[in-house]
C-alpha cells in the first residue's frame, strides 16, 4: 500500500488529507477534555517541557501522534531526514522550541500538510506547526 501512494502523487497528497482528517477525529476527544475543569483555551501557557499547561500538552501529543501515524501510513522514502530530525526536535521540547522544520522535499510537503490538518482539526492553530524555512 505504501508503495502505491508513493508513487500516487495527487493520489497520496489525498490519502494524507484522509489521514489527517481522521486523525482529528481520533485525537478531538482527548483534547476537549481538560483535567482541571478549566477550558483549554483559558489555561496559562508554559514556558517549559515541564511547565506546560495541559492544553499544551495535548496539542503536542496530538502532533507526535499524527507524525507517527502517518509516516507509519505512507512510509519514510521520500521524507528528508533533516525534516523527520527537525519535528523530533520539536516533539522533544515539549513542541515549545522555536524549531525550523523546513519541508524540502514533495514526501515533507505532504507530512507537513498532514500534520497541520491533524492539530488544527484538534484545535491548535495552524502557527503552532514548526513549518518554517527562515534563511
Amino acid at each position: 500500500m505504501t508503495s502505491v501512494l508513493k508513487s500516487g502523487g495527487a493520489r497520496s497528497g489525498r490519502a494524507i488529507i484522509r489521514l489527517g482528517f481522521t486523525l482529528s477525529y481520533l485525537t478531538a476527544g482527548v483534547v476537549s477534555v481538560t483535567i482541571t475543569g478549566a477550558p483549554a483555551w483559558a489555561q496559562e501557557a508554559g514556558t517549559t517541557a515541564e511547565g506546560r499547561s495541559d492544553w499544551q500538552r495535548k496539542k503536542c501529543d496530538v502532533y507526535a501522534k499524527a507524525l507517527d501515524e502517518i509516516l507509519d501510513h505512507v512510509g519514510r522514502d521520500g521524507v528528508s531526514d533533516r525534516f523527520l530530525a527537525r519535528n523530533r526536535e520539536f516533539i522533544d521540547s515539549g513542541c515549545l522550541a522555536d524549531i525550523d522544520a523546513c519541508p524540502e522535499t514533495d514526501d515533507d510537503i505532504e507530512v507537513a500538510n498532514g500534520l497541520t490538518i491533524a492539530t488544527m482539526n484538534a484545535g491548535a492553530a495552524s502557527s503552532f506547526s514548526p513549518f518554517r524555512c527562515r534563511g
